[in-house]
């Protein structure tokens, strides 16, 4: 399919307006136009955004800010650096690319042919994409290939059509992208109230107020790498955000015990900086019980909590990077201990197994001790029959087992 880039007539005032021909529909580098995929706004329904970055003017017929020109009011204007000094400093080149979607939508091209699948184009650094990105024309949806980083259909790339970017993948790239872009919310083609983080061109932009925690991260001798902020849409809520302001990949082991999802290798983990320091303290107390490895079921994930009337009304902790669903535990001689498998409902002494009893102990520590407000266990709903989902809800001090005397613990609307 034939792709065009859109084109921008610039009027001329002193000359006249000029038209733009057909045969200047080409995909080419705009100067003065914003990247559609750069910069800062509200999700909802899209303004056209042209393709490129913006180029300051250049004209040499333009005259100099050091030279008013006749009858112009005379300034001091202090001496004229020296040529050398007014070139801007050349930016740090990039780190060498990882080579995790080389090929495919969203990986590095030279030319349309790099693209390996059916109409790829190339979007090149002349166009504002460092290294070039592989891209497809897209009417609302973008294919999936496995072992790539999953896609998005955007707008504003290609004339009258969506074009397809690659959306961030924390699981592949630290920062959710490859070097040289970074990680932003913008809406589907056609659906502009349906929104996920894909990868732009640009640096990387970090609130310079993340540093508290991050200093305690520090203190704490963490591992982690920090990312760029997070912003996505439920696809079920468009009204909602799910959203990271100090988002980290918290890498394993944490203080000495293993972190991995489920029977996966073990990997870094996407989560807010406040629930790295709760992981960290559970690591702690974990150690207390001999347990050198930890098997969980996910941390961030962008999805709702729907009400009584169905209805989606607010983000879960999930979708703030604040939760962790925790499977299983594994001790120093291999005994493992399994939430699904070994949890026992309606007890709360005189266990059938020791391994009931452990979780048992596990869940009521993670309380006691206050390393999450919230901990949710089989016994709470089924729902939660294959894991104990735990958060840090501000405000909140609960636990969703059975109390002491055998009765279940009363939090009405609680979920998460």
């Amino acid at each position: 399919m034939k792709h065009t880039t859109l084109i921008l007539c610039i009027l001329s005032f002193a000359v006249g307006a000029a038209g733009c021909s057909d045969d200047e529909l080409t995909r080419r580098p705009l100067d003065g136009v914003l990247d559609p995929l750069g910069g800062d706004r509200d999700i909802g329904p899209m303004d056209v955004r042209m393709l490129g970055p913006i180029s300051p003017r250049t004209d040499a017929s333009a005259p100099s800010s050091l030279d008013a020109g006749p009858g112009s009011p005379q300034r001091d204007a202090g001496p004229v650096p020296e040529p050398d000094s007014m070139v801007p400093d050349e930016p740090p080149p990039l780190p060498d690319e990882p080579g995790h979607n080389a090929g495919w939508i969203g990986g590095p091209c030279d030319g349309d042919g790099d693209c390996m699948y059916d109409e790829g184009f190339c979007l090149t650094e002349e166009e504002g994409y460092p290294r070039g990105t592989c891209s497809l024309d897209c009417d609302r949806f973008c294919p999936d290939r496995d072992g790539m980083p999953v896609t998005f259909c955007v707008d504003g790339i290609v004339s009258g059509n969506g074009g397809c970017v690659q959306r961030c993948d924390y699981n592949v790239f630290p920062n959710g992208c490859r070097p040289g872009y970074r990680c932003e919310t913008r809406p589907r083609f056609g659906e502009p109230d349906v929104g996920r983080g894909v990868c732009v061109p640009g640096a990387e932009e970090f609130d310079p107020e993340m540093g508290a925690c991050l200093d305690e991260l520090d203190q704490r001798g963490v591992n982690y790498d920090q990312s760029a902020p997070i912003s996505d849409i439920p696809e079920d809520a468009p009204h909602l955000r799910c959203t990271i302001e100090t988002p980290i990949r918290l890498r394993s082991p944490v203080n000495g015990i293993t972190w991995q999802y489920l029977d996966n290798e073990p990997s870094s983990m996407l989560m807010g900086c406040e629930l790295a320091i709760a992981v960290h303290r559970l690591s702690q107390v974990l150690a207390e019980f001999d347990v050198v490895a930890v098997g969980h079921l996910g941390t961030y994930n962008c999805r709702t909590i729907r009400g009584n009337d169905g209805a989606a009304h607010l983000i879960s902790q999930h979708g703030l990077g604040r939760a962790i669903d925790l499977r299983w535990f594994r001790q120093s001689d291999g005994t493992v201990y399994d939430v699904y498998d070994h949890w026992e409902h309606g007890v709360v002494d005189n266990f059938r197994t020791p391994e009931a009893a452990f979780l048992y102990a596990i869940a009521q520590e993670m309380h006691a001790r206050r390393i999450f407000n919230i901990v949710l266990t089989p016994e709470f709903n089924a729902a939660h029959d294959n894991h104990f989902h735990v958060d840090i809800t501000e405000g909140s001090h609960f636990i969703g087992t059975l109390s002491e005397y055998g009765r279940p613990f009363d939090c009405p609307h609680l979920e998460h």
